[in-house]
């Protein structure tokens, strides 16, 4: 399509009445004015489109979203409020057009021109930019929405007026967590709310401290409390890298970190703030599953860590599932790094009450008849809820149980092979462990129940900063923890696992290399990090 400027018709005022007639499907539409439009551009539409439908929209801007998802797609917007606004009023109004709707600025041609406001600048700024296609993964939401700016919107101007249109088909809102329970109870839709379990006695902040100074990211941060609800979707779509989409909604279970201000998603392409188009368009003629299906999987299903955390955080709603339908099933879905599901998923799945046989990964995208979803009991960083530590209880005493016991140091160190976020003088930092008594090994040498017995046989648990460290979760008593990582790793895994655990904590931070951030390698200085640390070890 292409963003770019068109001739000005020439005529009397009734052109733009007419440009916009004949961009509307039949005598009905639906539309939205925005601030007070010309009276006679306002008549003229009613007399071309008798059947217009004018939607009055809400104040409050989660009201407004709600109302603009459940009424769309629109078919017409006509925005007659002051400059300065109208890029925030474009944000908000424009992609819920239906492809080929009409956005019209009122008496808004010099957006294209040298009096352009904020909203002229960034189709400036778009129509600057080399064409690229839209659908890739970047983060940079001002970046995906220059290019679907770039390559799939229209510009002309009619008798001043400015006028817009796109031409992407499969535009999806973005709904909050928070806020989809009022959307389910407003909006006719097939999907309902089964059950809201109120967030109990957040945990306390667990005894910790950072050495030789906090990470700048975390520091001061509560532990937010948050309410648990069970959901029951019908007909979506679920895809790979956690995406659910209905046919408006991106569903806030697509997002692993749904308290953060801005949802991210890498299968997602911003277009604005609160609309996104799915990096790989969903076919029509994709598979079903019939039956219900509980939703497991995360953004990075087969990590160990994400697993732990995002999944396992889940798992709390398969009693109530089964409770729905005897015969639920888990629904994961393969990726290109983890096309087959991996042992140690299905071993604590399994150890979560999850029969192996109920675990069904899905190759591609699916239409699921019947989707169940749980809030997460845990969101790194912002929040966890203590109810998990039955979850980690059932799970660490069933894999323990599965290992034949054996005798474990009452100090360990838990290093890593990984060389992503490498400690470049690893050797050197493990020596100090060493020489104080610790025994250094790595988890992966060992069986997962054997790794929750590890954790629980020692007095002292210190590591590098990661998942490594993660089966701390599955340690009822209180244990004395060391981490030792660098002052890029922004996750708090371990920190909110202390907090339901009440293990002491202590970190390490050490300096970075910069231009990498979270997976930047780092190193351990003797001279900055070392007094701290040996002053520590010495205490114990």
């Amino acid at each position: 399509m292409g963003l770019f400027r068109g001739k000005r018709r020439s005529g009397d005022a009734s052109s733009i009445v007419t440009a916009i007639a004949d961009a509307v499907p039949g005598p009905a539409a639906t539309g939205v004015l925005l601030g007070a439009p010309d009276a006679d551009l306002v008549a003229g539409l009613h007399r071309a489109l008798p059947g217009l439908n004018l939607l009055a929209l809400p104040e409050d801007p989660v009201a407004r979203h709600r109302t603009l998802i459940a009424e769309g797609p629109l078919d017409l917007v006509v925005d007659g409020g002051d400059i300065e606004g109208r890029l925030r009023r474009f944000n908000r109004t424009f992609f819920p057009l239906r492809p080929g709707g009409v956005y019209v600025v009122a008496h808004g041609a010099d957006e294209l021109g040298p009096g352009a406001g904020p909203l002229g600048h960034l189709l400036q700024e778009a129509a600057s930019r080399a064409e690229m296609p839209l659908r890739v993964r970047r983060r940079d939401q001002h970046d995906s929405a220059l290019r679907a700016l770039r390559s799939h919107v229209r510009t002309v101007v009619v008798d001043d007026h400015l006028v817009l249109s796109h031409d992407l088909p499969d535009v999806h809102a973005l709904i909050r967590e928070e806020n989809l329970d009022a959307y389910l109870a407003a909006v006719p839709t097939p999907h309902r709310v089964l059950a809201v379990h109120p967030v109990g006695e957040s945990p306390a902040e667990p005894e910790s401290l950072e050495l030789p100074q906090p990470r700048v990211k975390h520091d001061g941060r509560p532990i937010e409390p948050v309410d648990l609800h069970l959901r029951d979707y019908r007909d979506v779509v679920v895809a790979s890298y956690q995406v659910v989409l209905d046919e408006r909604l991106v569903l806030p279970d697509t997002f692993r970190h749904h308290p953060q201000p801005q949802l991210h998603n890498k299968m997602l392409a911003k277009v604005a703030p609160g609309f996104a188009v799915p990096v790989d368009p969903v076919p029509d003629d994709i598979p079903r599953l019939d039956g219900t299906y509980l939703h497991l999987d995360n953004e990075a299903r087969g990590h160990f860590g994400h697993l732990l955390t995002e999944s396992l955080s889940r798992v709390w709603a398969w009693p109530e599932t089964l409770a729905l339908d005897p015969d639920a099933r888990v629904l994961v879905c393969a990726t290109v790094k983890r096309p087959e599901l991996l042992e140690y998923e299905l071993a604590i799945y399994e150890a979560a009450g999850i029969p192996r046989d109920r675990v069904v990964l899905a190759s591609g995208p699916v239409r699921v008849e019947r989707l169940i979803s749980g809030t997460p009991m845990f969101s790194n960083p912002y929040y966890v809820d203590a109810r998990i530590a039955a979850t980690w209880d059932r799970v660490g005493d069933r894999l323990a149980a599965g290992a034949a016991p054996r005798e474990w140091p009452q100090r360990v160190f838990l290093s890593r092979r990984e060389t992503k976020r490498a400690c470049v003088n690893g050797p050197e930092l493990e020596q100090v462990f060493v020489e104080h008594g610790f025994e250094v090994l790595f988890p992966e040498d060992y069986s997962l129940g054997e790794q929750v017995q590890l954790f629980r046989a020692a007095d002292v648990i210190a590591g590098f900063a990661g998942s490594g460290m993660f089966q701390i979760a599955f340690v009822a008593e209180p244990k004395t923890v060391i981490q030792v990582g660098s002052e890029a790793y922004g996750p708090r895994n371990e920190y909110l696992m202390a907090a339901v655990r009440r293990h002491r904590l202590t970190g390490i931070v050490c300096q970075a290399y910069d231009g990498r951030g979270l997976a930047a390698d780092w190193w351990y200085d003797e001279q900055r990090e070392g007094p701290f640390l040996r002053a520590l070890l010495a205490g114990l």
